[in-house]
């Protein structure tokens, strides 16, 4: 299981997952591996949060599971409200004694307590539910180490992977052999899904993406046709650049109330909602979703 940790305040969030587990990675990203109740937690911080959006949008891509910590209220909490919401993160946490404004949104369902080591009772006994048997998994980080070759650091969301699978890297469309699976520093010789990995493979060097089979789902466009839907809290206009950002891929664009044009290919499946990012607007940077059409 994943779960982000979310913050305004770095230090909070770190102190939490600190709490939680052992820190394991480290980039714009950290992470951090318990074990509880005979099954592997991973707890999300995006660091560089909120000086950057970015790693907030990734540490949602992978979560099952949010804990939203709330010592007072501010503009970037209610961003961070927007950006949980937007995504649909059924599964929460909240970690307050302030009033939030939370009804209609997703966050209306979460739990609510007074204090991390509530939440952290509460968070341990939280399950995922199903996941589906197609292959998704998100890259967060890849790097080449010597005599080890070339290594992906990421969630597996959804199916199995085994080693000496034949995969495939979207939106680069790489192909990807798999030569050692690593999770928590231990080799395995098969990933199931909601699992943090180290893979080594066999193939180019690739920022972050989607790892699936060579048979998938996900269209590959640089102009997708829908719908915007913009956010009820996003008071201004957009004009000119913006950024669009869906499963660890944030890539710069144009948006009409149709049409969302890019500058380099998205990988997206038929349906799936996009979020529209103003990284430029100093209130609020989660302009809306734009809704792929079916």
């Amino acid at each position: 299981m994943f779960v982000a940790v979310l913050c305004d305040n770095p230090e909070l969030r770190e102190n939490f997952c600190k709490l939680m587990g052992t820190e394991v990675s480290k980039d714009d990203l950290g992470i951090y591996s318990s074990n509880a109740n005979n099954r592997n937690i991973w707890f999300i911080d995006p660091i560089h949060y909120p000086e950057k959006i970015q790693p907030l949008l990734y540490s949602l891509s992978m979560a099952d599971v949010v804990v939203f910590i709330i010592d007072n209220l501010s503009p970037k909490v209610g961003e961070l409200l927007v950006a949980i919401n937007s995504m649909k993160i059924a599964k929460g946490i909240i970690i307050s004694n302030l009033q939030l404004p939370v009804i209609g949104t997703v966050l209306e369902k979460y739990e609510k307590v007074a204090d991390m080591d509530a939440a952290k009772e509460k968070v341990l006994n939280l399950s995922t539910g199903e996941q589906g048997e197609a292959l998704i998994g998100l890259i967060h980080k890849t790097s080449s180490i010597p005599s080890v070759g070339n290594v992906a650091c990421g969630a597996l969301k959804s199916g199995k992977v085994k080693k000496h699978d034949s995969l495939f890297v979207l939106p680069v469309g790489k192909d990807f052999e798999i030569r050692s699976i690593h999770v928590d520093g231990k080799e395995i010789e098969e990933l199931s899904a909601t699992s943090h990995f180290e893979i080594s493979y066999k193939g180019d060097l690739v920022e972050h993406g989607i790892l699936t089979s060579l048979r998938h789902d996900f269209q590959v466009e640089t102009m997708v046709n829908g719908k915007f839907i913009k956010s009820p809290f996003f008071k201004d206009e957009l004009k000119g650049k913006i950024h669009a950002y869906v499963n660890m891929q944030y890539v710069e664009g144009h948006v009409t109330d149709i049409d969302l044009n890019l500058s380099v290919p998205l990988a997206f499946e038929k349906g799936e909602s996009i979020l529209i990012i103003d990284a430029s607007n100093q209130k609020l940077r989660i302009a809306g979703v734009f809704q792929s059409k079916w």
